[in-house]
């Protein structure tokens, strides 16, 4: 909606609650005494922050207050804005001082919530997001959210049951479903996990419309059929994904992939995909299968069954020369640190990042006998230089090696450990056995489930960051198993 343009008092909110304008943000302008151009001012306000004009907004909220100082509309979206540009404590600040003035407005206190949780206050998150559903018990999105915050705080049973309620009152609730399922398999509820995680291509917008209850899974024997793998998640999950294909192979089916260039030269080697390689928009006479429905239409749901990372053949040549650089940096053990994975950002539209200060981790290995390759990708300023220092051993800046994945397959088949954050890496090293130890962020990705393993990745050891985002028990317990 142009900024330009006045939110009438029946039309829908521009915050996007769903509710109408003169029932939402609208209703506290009628409540001041019929003030027109304040109202008129207040929409144009939050049509241009819902459009990402937040210099607009801002202008637009304080000319409100200069008018009606103290105003709580004007006053909370502030503090979104300011949460928008980074500015935490002014956020919040905010956001308090309008719950003050008026706390009978449901995103107020869902908005907080986020904010909360995405700083590591989960179980105040929690308490939020249950005000926000006492002001409005059918606030889908509040309910959703506190589903999130109830992960973060550790508690999955219940986390499940605040999605569960969000379906009951909205069956096509597909962000809802797509959370439950992560949920059930972290839960190792694996038949229904699956069902539900079909859900994720709508959430997502990858999909117009929702997974088909008349959909089935695969019939054991496949010969003569054949399927196009296709991309659909980032390259870490579609690795993860495709230890799935050989089952399909073993049935009889004929398989092609559509997805990152990268991966074409590697998993050709495989000897899997008799059908070639494209990108993930290319057509092929193939059915198409996204890819991370492959568990489902398995019927992957026995641990003990569970398919192992598909084997990846690094290229001899690189080997060799990968081989020549880790011997001139220093003898064995030859162990690789990752401590970020994600991509940072500010705001409630935020994506968890997965990170280790790299002091900690390496105060925490500072007792451990070894030749240290750093293989984070994109290492900020300083990084190596800290955690050198820290770790009282050089940290060989092999970064570059990220920028080409059979440079990187290559270095982790040489490696004698590796130590990281969940990221692709992770899946190339889960690809060529090697040994894993991975710090696991909270909340935990699915596939790394709840306890001290994982059935995905025999052998890898976990180390769980606590609730609060605390890494010193997961750093000492990683600290004292490898220099036992």
């Amino acid at each position: 909606m142009p900024a330009d343009v006045q939110v009438r008092r029946n039309q829908p909110c521009p915050c996007g609650s769903g509710r109408r304008y003169k029932e939402c943000h609208g209703r506290l302008a009628s409540q001041e005494g019929g003030d027109d151009a304040l109202h008129a001012t207040l929409s144009r306000a939050l049509a241009a922050h819902r459009q990402g004009r937040i210099d607009e907004a801002e202008a637009a909220y304080r000319a409100v207050l200069e008018r009606h100082a103290g105003h709580p509309v004007a006053t909370h979206y502030l503090g979104l804005a300011a949460w928008q540009r980074g500015d935490v404590a002014e956020a919040e600040r905010r956001m308090l001082s309008a719950l003050e003035a008026d706390a009978s407005i449901p995103d107020f206190h869902n908005n907080l919530g986020l904010l909360l949780r995405d700083t590591g206050r989960a179980a105040q998150a929690v308490e939020r997001f249950r005000s926000a559903l006492e002001t409005d018990p059918r606030y889908l999105e509040a309910r959703n959210n506190l589903g999130l915050a109830l992960e973060a705080a550790g508690r999955f049973d219940e986390a499940a049951a605040a999605y569960r309620e969000a379906i009951a009152m909205q069956p096509a609730f597909a962000a809802a479903r797509h959370n439950l399922a992560r949920v059930l398999l972290a839960l190792g509820r694996y038949a229904e996990g699956w069902r539900e995680y079909r859900w994720r291509l709508l959430a997502q917008g990858l999909a117009a419309s929702a997974p088909l209850d008349a959909d089935a899974p695969l019939p054991g024997p496949l010969a003569g059929r054949r399927f196009a793998l296709r991309s659909e998640q980032g390259l870490g999950d579609v690795l993860f994904f495709l230890r799935f294909a050989p089952e399909l192979a073993r049935r009889g089916a004929t398989l092609a992939f559509r997805g990152d260039a990268r991966l074409h030269a590697m998993l050709d080697r495989t000897g899997l995909f008799a059908l070639g390689m494209g990108g993930a928009d290319d057509a092929c006479d193939a059915e198409p299968i996204a890819i991370g429905d492959l568990p489902w239409l398995l019927e992957a749901s026995e641990p003990g069954r569970f398919p192992r990372p598909l084997p990846l053949m690094p290229l001899p040549q690189r080997v060799s020369r990968w081989r020549e650089r880790l011997a001139a940096a220093g003898p064995h053990p030859w162990m690789s640190l990752t401590w970020r994975s994600g991509i940072p950002s500010v705001g409630p539209s935020r994506t968890q990042v997965k990170e280790v200060e790299p002091s900690a981790l390496g105060r925490a290995l500072g007792a451990v006998r070894a030749t240290w390759l750093g293989i984070q990708r994109h290492p900020r300023e300083g990084e190596h230089e800290r955690i050198s220092s820290a770790l009282g051993s050089p940290v060989h800046d092999s970064s570059f090696a990220n920028d080409d994945l059979e440079d990187m397959l290559a270095l982790l088949s040489l490696v004698d450990g590796y130590v990281c954050v969940s990221n692709t890496n992770t899946h190339l090293a889960a690809s060529l056995g090697r040994p894993l130890h991975v710090l696991v962020a909270n909340p935990a990705e699915w596939r790394w489930e709840l306890g001290d393993a994982s059935p995905w990745f025999p052998g890898a050891r976990l180390y769980r960051q606590a609730t609060d985002g605390d890494w010193g028990s997961a750093l000492a317990r990683l600290a004292a198993e490898l220099a036992a």
